[in-house]
């Protein structure tokens, strides 16, 4: 298994960062739009984009979060924790921290410059970024990881034996089970007393919706089990694609009707609170499933062209946030069609994170292509 590479997980991870930046790119024109959103393009918003923004947001970071548990598990078991720890700050934690302090805050002055606020950036950077406007754009989930590690770490010294690999197996029904019903009781239990979006800094290091914590504790430390069970291998656990690509469409269906449908049937608010947390517990779960398996079966291989893709993807990620947004406030007033506007600013946006990161990034050693 160690001399096997997972190009499908390769694959599957550059797909999603691809999508998170389509996925923020409709945000500028998706009708019903955040108020705080960076972008909001007023001209035309389309519902077409809310539909797509509520779908694909359920599944886009815990399938993020299984992929690092899986491949934060291998290094573990290839590294001293020295090591281990080394790679981790140049790889995670000094991204994070410069991402957070130095770039960060122009994606979040964007907020004020594309509403023609006279607010400068420096006065702006002194007082409400450092208060009620505070976050770490894309780089929250960096500092997520970074907590996730510190929790492996933890649970490594209180079961050295999770380091090591053991024969191929497959979940019982149990397993499923247990995941399915933690992710919707965690979702379930926290909407009950915030709103699912809401998003909260704790000590300005880590920026959460704590709705979502117990889901991407689960799935991150699902990923690592995956390895240790030596999922994807011969004779190891595989998803079916088909299967759960029956549930997947199934309760993506479920959720989107209980989404925009349900709220207007006069139901109690206790009540809707948990038909969503069952709807979008299982519609994640049965996406991460979906995903893993699909990708496995057809997208288990690569060539120059995946091998770019996936290469630069880390790169991709962390710029798309300040590319995307300028672009998509330079076409602001255009008079184009909406759905114009969006592909030309993902075009852009993602050719120009692209070149940056293949030929830029990928000579700075957090951002290298080498062997993680």
């Amino acid at each position: 298994m160690e001399s096997e590479r997972m190009y499908f997980l390769d694959n599957l991870k550059w797909f999603i960062i691809w999508l998170m930046v389509v996925f923020h790119a409709a945000m500028c024109y998706m009708a019903y739009a955040p108020e705080w959103w960076y972008v909001v393009d007023t001209a035309e918003p389309v519902f077409s984009a809310t539909v797509f923004i509520c779908w694909a947001d359920i599944f886009i970071m815990p399938v993020m979060f299984f992929v690092s548990g899986y491949f934060g598990l291998m290094s573990l078991s290839r590294y001293s924790m020295g090591v281990f720890w080394k790679k981790k700050l140049i790889r995670i934690i000094l991204p994070w921290l410069f991402g957070s302090i130095f770039i960060a805050p122009l994606v979040t002055y964007i907020i004020l410059a594309s509403r023609h606020s006279p607010m400068g950036f420096y006065e702006f950077y002194t007082t409400l970024f450092w208060g009620p406007l505070y976050e770490q754009a894309q780089y929250w989930y960096l500092g997520a990881l970074t907590a996730l590690y510190f929790l492996l770490i933890l649970a490594v010294w209180l079961k050295p034996s999770l380091r090591m690999g053991q024969e191929a197996g497959r979940p019982s029904v149990r397993f499923f089970f247990l995941m399915f019903l933690v992710t919707i009781g965690g979702i379930g239990i926290i909407s009950s007393h915030m709103h699912p979006d809401t998003w909260t800094f704790y000590w300005y290091l880590l920026v959460l919706q704590p709705v979502r914590i117990p889901m991407y504790i689960l799935v991150f430390f699902a990923g690592t089990l995956a390895w240790k069970w030596k999922w994807f291998t011969k004779g190891g656990y595989v998803p079916s694609a088909a299967g759960w690509g029956m549930a997947f469409a199934m309760t993506g269906i479920l959720y989107l009707w209980q989404k925009f449908y349900l709220p207007y049937c006069g139901l109690g608010a206790e009540t809707l609170v948990w038909v969503n947390a069952v709807c979008q517990g299982s519609f994640a779960m049965s996406a991460l499933f979906f995903f893993l398996g699909c990708f496995h079966r057809f997208l288990n291989h690569t060539n120059p062209v995946l091998s770019n893709l996936a290469a630069t993807s880390y790169g991709v990620y962390y710029l798309h946030m300040p590319i995307l947004f300028c672009t998509a406030w330079a076409f602001v007033g255009m008079g184009l069609s909406v759905y114009l506007k969006y592909l030309c600013v993902c075009i852009l946006s993602l050719s120009a994170c692209f070149l940056l990161s293949r030929y830029l990034l990928s000579h700075i050693g957090s951002f290298s292509t080498g062997k993680r």
